[in-house]
């Protein structure tokens, strides 16, 4: 059976981005196009090293950070042959059609570049998404994010390490107790590396999730799968006369529950188009 392996990349939590050069993950930006792109590039490639001298097959990628924008942070070409992206117009994040084209039963999942949720401490950009109007999803109560959401798109399949700001792996943690947990640097203790020092930690963290891969567990969630969000201050739900499918609003928080999780993913894209600023 072909051994295929998962990373879903974001930027915030990459080796090298810090407040001081932040630009440096602002898509668009001379920082971002000369500098930004090299860093998550480095921690990718270093994911992509440790697959293949493991002996993984295929490696595919979600480079999701500013999904809605054609032009990838990634750079394809410094990246091994057998690695490329998933294909979804201009990036969005189009769960299901991520989830196609994978196999049913991949090796496993790696997410790379990632940051905190909303509200943690000593964590580089913390958001959840589409912060600041977001201030927590959960999903049977596990507080998730981008990283969670990501996850749990490929449900069922291993959660092999979590790479980033050392605060994510709060959350990462949460969603598996033994995954791989692989920082790169670390606010509390203003810990700092440049590419060419985590380019190896990242590597041998990697290797040591693929060779106990048999050990590493799937995230457990049971149905049914109930969903909430609830939304900072300054902003509300613009509450719908009625929703199509099962659930409620109230001003500052929505509720939806789902047969599964594929589907509860899905339906957070509608919900969240009725979020409003306060007046």
């Amino acid at each position: 059976m072909k051994k295929q392996l998962i990373i879903c990349a974001d930027m915030e939590g990459a080796t090298g981005i810090f407040d001081e050069n932040h630009k440096a993950m602002i898509h668009g930006t001379e920082e971002w196009r000369n500098i930004g792109r090299e860093y998550i590039t480095s921690d990718v490639l270093a994911v992509c090293d440790a697959a293949n001298e493991f002996g993984i097959d295929e490696i595919l990628i979600y480079d999701g950070h500013f999904a809605g924008n054609p032009e990838h942070n990634i750079l394809l070409e410094k990246l091994p042959p057998n690695a490329k992206f998933f294909d979804t117009p201009d990036r969005c994040f189009w769960w299901r059609r991520i989830r196609g084209q994978a196999v049913w039963e991949p090796y496993g999942i790696i997410t790379v570049g990632q940051h905190a949720r909303y509200g943690e401490k000593d964590a580089y950009f913390p958001h959840t998404i589409q912060s600041p109007s977001i201030k927590e999803i959960s999903i049977n109560g596990l507080h998730i994010a981008e990283i969670g959401t990501a996850v749990l798109n490929f449900y069922g399949a291993k959660y092999l390490a979590n790479i980033g700001c050392n605060a994510s792996m709060k959350e990462a943690r949460e969603l598996s107790d033994n995954v791989i947990t692989i920082p790169v640097k670390d606010k509390a203790r203003e810990w700092t590396p440049t590419i060419s020092e985590t380019y190896s930690i990242i590597k041998n963290g990697v290797l040591e999730a693929l060779r106990n891969g048999e050990l590493i567990k799937s995230v457990d969630i049971s149905e049914p799968y109930e969903f909430s969000i609830s939304l900072t201050e300054g902003y509300k739900f613009l509450v719908p006369d009625r929703i199509s499918w099962k659930g409620d609003f109230d001003d500052n928080k929505a509720f939806w529950e789902t047969p599964s999780i594929e589907i509860g993913l899905e339906l957070f894209d509608y919900v969240r188009e009725y979020i409003v600023k306060n007046n």
